[in-house]
Order: structure tokens, then C-alpha cells, then sequence
């Protein structure tokens, strides 16, 4: 396990990047929020010896891109539907989740996201 000065300077210099990724590839400020935990902790649990900082930093990139290809590829990310996929999606609904449907969606926007 390595030390708390030592994975506070890579988060510092590497922070920037693995948050970029995770932006491009994810698309979802709360995933690249999970993900860039992740990439520390293993970071933080690795023995891995790096040899320059240039390895490291190929290191955390591939850890990053592993991990975000990870997340779309899991179940829970497949079947889960935006809040503005809905009202299309509305049609297979039984009417009475339908009620329910229609004032969820009639919340303001905080609290839709939320719900």
C-alpha cells in the first residue's frame, strides 16, 4: 500500500487527466466522480513499481479507460434510461404507472433527477 504524500502527488499531477477521460468516454459527471475514486484506490492498493513518470502516467490512463469501459459494459449502466428517454418510452407503460410517470416528470428539475 503506498503513502498518503505519495498518492496525493499523483492525484495532483494526474487529476486533470483521468477526470478528461472520464468525461469523454462517460459522458456523466457522477460516473467520472466513481471512476476517478477508482483509479486512486487501485492506485493506492497497486504494488506495481513504476519505472519513470511517464510509466505512471500510462499506468493511470490505462487503469482510467479499463475502468470506464468497465462501467458501460455492466449491467446496472445497460438498462439504465435517462430522464428525457421517457416520454418516448411512455407508449409500453401500463396506465397506472402512467400517473406516476406524469408527476415525476412534471417536478421541477432538481428533484426529477433525483427521483
Amino acid at each position: 500500500m503506498r503513502s498518503e504524500q505519495e498518492l496525493n502527488d499523483v492525484i495532483e499531477r494526474h487529476a486533470d487527466t483521468v477526470s478528461r477521460l472520464c468525461t469523454v468516454y462517460l459522458k456523466n459527471s457522477a460516473d467520472t466522480e466513481d471512476i476517478f475514486q477508482t483509479v486512486f484506490l487501485k492506485y493506492a492498493l497497486s504494488s506495481v513499481i513504476f519505472e519513470s513518470e511517464e510509466h505512471q502516467k500510462a499506468w493511470v490512463i490505462r487503469v482510467t479507460i479499463n475502468a470506464c469501459k468497465d462501467l458501460l459494459k455492466s449491467f446496472f449502466h445497460s438498462r439504465v434510461v435517462s430522464a428525457s428517454q421517457l416520454p418516448e418510452m411512455t407508449t409500453s407503460i401500463p396506465s397506472e404507472y402512467r400517473e406516476v410517470l406524469d408527476a415525476v416528470l412534471s417536478l421541477p428539475k432538481k428533484y426529477k433527477d433525483v427521483v
